[in-house]
């Protein structure tokens, strides 16, 4: 599953989650550039997804998987504080039909603890109707890593608020079925808010040969359209065979040339994780 908040229409990027094999399960249409929650599923999935109610703020869809059934709601609460009260009070009438593990994930715009804040004014009043709405549905909050804020705001390059914003919470069935779960805190890139990851914890599959994939980012390279070239001309116009050497020499110059980009973009992503950790350690 893979749920956005987006700020803009589907339609202006549906073509692109297609091509990756995602298809919508759930769309609310962001109002204007403010909003909007894609409910996406992945066509390899295999699991059964079913939107069991809708509001602007949220979606709250059941995940099964054979015999197991869980409740998901995510969450785009209004950044208008007098609006949040009703969102509180529609997920405290909504409780009382889930009677399967559920969980509650993403952005609640709303801090539980002092801690949770750095500059700016802290709202106990706003947070106590938070904590109510948790004590009253029975909600844990999960454990968190990557970082201790979710949102920051700069003035002129500085940074003047930090908040943790977004968060998963959960009952305790959901708590009980998941025991390792846990969510990560993301590099955020190019927003000024840290994308969220529901890990499940456990160990990683061990994983087989992947298959040969084409990197548009190679035909940026300027060495790469003569690979190709030469590929193509030293097995006497054998489609089989070019394709193949194509394919080998592709794989040669990735490694030993344009490197792995997804390593790459992994060592760029820690980087930029260790300089925002050091960021919140001296703000």
């Amino acid at each position: 599953m893979f749920i956005l908040e987006t700020h803009v229409p589907f339609a202006r990027l549906s073509t692109f989650w297609s091509n990756l094999g995602y298809t919508p399960v759930h769309v609310i249409e962001a109002n204007g550039h403010s909003g909007g929650l894609w409910l996406l599923q992945h066509a390899a999935t295999n699991t059964t997804s079913i939107v069991l109610d809708t509001n602007q703020y949220s979606i709250t869809f059941s995940i099964s998987r054979g015999n197991a059934t869980t409740s998901c709601t995510y969450i785009y609460a209004s950044p208008n504080h007098t609006q949040r009260p009703n969102l509180w009070n529609y997920l405290m009438h909504i409780s009382q039909t889930i009677h399967v593990p559920w969980l509650l994930i993403s952005d609640f715009n709303e801090n539980l603890l002092p801690s949770e804040q750095r500059g700016g004014i802290f709202h106990h009043n706003r947070a106590s109707l938070f904590s109510n709405l948790m004590n009253n549905c029975n909600l844990l909050d999960l454990s968190t890593t990557g970082g201790r804020f979710t949102w920051h705001r700069n003035n002129n390059g500085i940074r003047i608020l930090s908040k943790k914003l977004d968060r998963g919470i959960a009952n305790i069935d959901w708590r009980v079925s998941f025991p390792e779960a846990f969510v990560e805190v993301l590099c955020r890139l190019h927003f000024d808010q840290n994308p969220l990851l529901l890990r499940f914890g456990g160990l990683p599959l061990a994983r087989g040969p992947r298959p040969f994939r084409f990197e548009a980012a190679w035909i940026d390279h300027k060495d790469y359209a003569d690979l190709v070239k030469r590929s193509w001309t030293s097995q006497n116009h054998n489609r089989t065979a070019t394709l193949a050497k194509v394919q080998e020499n592709s794989i040669t110059f990735n490694h030993e040339v344009f490197e792995n980009i997804f390593k790459r973009k992994k060592h760029v992503e820690n980087r930029l994780k260790g300089i925002q950790s050091y960021l919140v350690r001296v703000d």
